[in-house]
């Protein structure tokens, strides 16, 4: 997950990749009109998906075949997954929790290098 994305950014970023996924979730939940068959069920779990940030990619790619399918859908619609897909979910998701950032210490080990003198 973290090779997809190269950071999740917090902040301003964060909460404006919030908002995408939001309202990628309120597109998915008003489709217009009749639906393909098992179409509710798939948009209702990818928008609860996308709704807490988990597995996002999957849940993009998937809301994106939805959007395109559907026999309504207005093309505006059509650029909210893609930017989601190339942005990715940022800090405040499930996947940041999972998948984010590291913090790394080194503990020094017999190949640190010489030790001071002790006196």
């Amino acid at each position: 997950m973290q090779r997809l994305f190269v950071m999740f950014p917090d902040r301003a970023p964060g909460i404006g990749l919030l908002m995408l996924r939001l309202t990628l979730c309120a597109a998915l939940w008003t489709l217009p009109g009749p639906a393909p068959a098992g179409s509710l069920a798939a948009s209702i779990a990818c928008a609860g998906l996308l709704l807490v940030g988990m597995w996002t990619p999957l849940a993009v790619l998937l809301s994106l075949t939805l959007l395109g399918l559907h026999p309504v859908t207005h093309a505006a619609w059509l650029p909210l997954p893609v930017a989601m897909l190339l942005l990715g979910p940022g800090a405040y998701s499930w996947d940041a929790r999972r998948f984010g950032r590291r913090v790394l210490l080194k503990q020094p080990g017999p190949d640190a290098g010489p030790s001071p003198p002790k006196e």
